[in-house]
């Protein structure tokens, strides 16, 4: 008897011991994934507030075809419209109680990894972030639950532009479905007069380039050869100096500039050529600049 008991407390021990060992070796692990792990996926969609958000949306999914992620409604006093352009939703909306003239860039709502996990990878970065605000609405199935979650970023945002997370129920919304069903109708429509593919930058206007790099950095990592960062699948997001704080212009592109210019010449939208861009007459667009290149 008293043989077998000092067999089996080694036995014990390497069990212990090997127990401690994947426990330490998951928690390194986990710890080297969160500070590897990226905590956003991609731009999901991005906000411009106008003056008159039904007659931008109509030109949107009417003159250039874009399709439609959600029809203009109004709800709590919000009036909200959404155009797909690619792999990321254009949001038009205006605030009943606010006028403003004309129309403008407003903010980035970014799709995050695992909410949750997108947290402590802020955390991770030193990152700060305002406490998670959840949207409750009615749910597909009838029900009252909470539709999305947003997370403000206030070291990105910026009195005229506001960048924040924003991570819906699957229960509300299935996002990566919602993309793609969007990119389908746009290929079936060969990319609507314009000859649609993305949204492939933004450019973002800031009085302190410099500093404004490096918070940008921390999110999205080293910026590409092209001096953009890059996000998952959606827009890149290209930093340039200037005199206001704002998103300045979105560049899309298209399948042919020579195609797309003729359907603006023609239609009387086209704006300035510059380089290798064409740009779209700002008075069919409220003010907002938007260009255009292969």
């Amino acid at each position: 008897m008293n043989h077998e008991k000092h067999e089996t407390i080694p036995n014990k021990l390497i069990i212990l011991f090997l127990c401690v060992s994947c426990v330490s070796w998951f928690r390194g692990f986990s710890a080297q994934t969160a500070r590897t792990t990226p905590a956003v996926r991609q731009v999901d969609h991005i906000l411009v507030e106008s003056s008159d958000p039904k007659a931008l949306f109509s030109f949107f999914t009417e003159s250039l075809q874009f399709p439609v992620a959600w029809p203009v409604s109004e709800n709590r006093g919000y009036v909200s419209g959404g155009v797909g352009a690619g792999n990321v939703n254009l949001e038009l909306f205006r605030y009943a109680t606010r006028k403003i003239p004309g129309a403008r860039y407003c903010g980035l709502a970014f799709e995050p990894y695992p909410l949750a996990d997108a947290l402590r990878r802020l955390q991770m970065l030193a990152i700060p972030y305002s406490p998670p605000q959840p949207y409750t609405s009615t749910l597909p199935n009838g029900s009252q639950g909470v539709a999305w979650t947003t997370v403000t970023l206030p070291s990105f945002s910026k009195p005229d532009m506001s960048i924040f997370l924003c991570e819906y129920s699957p229960v509300f919304l299935k996002v990566d479905v919602r993309r793609q069903q969007l990119g389908n109708r746009l290929t079936l429509n060969n990319g609507g007069p314009l000859g649609l593919l993305s949204v492939v930058e933004i450019l973002i206007e800031t009085t302190r380039l410099n500093n404004d790099r490096r918070t940008w950095g921390l999110l999205l990592g080293k910026p590409a050869e092209s001096g953009g960062f890059q996000a998952g699948a959606g827009p890149a997001i290209r930093l340039i100096q200037g005199g206001q704080d704002r998103i300045r212009e979105i560049i899309l592109k298209v399948q042919s500039l020579d195609r797309a210019k003729a359907f603006l010449r023609k239609n009387k939208i086209l704006g300035p050529v510059l380089g290798g861009r064409i740009s779209l007459g700002p008075s069919n667009l409220q003010g907002l600049r938007i260009s255009l290149a292969e």
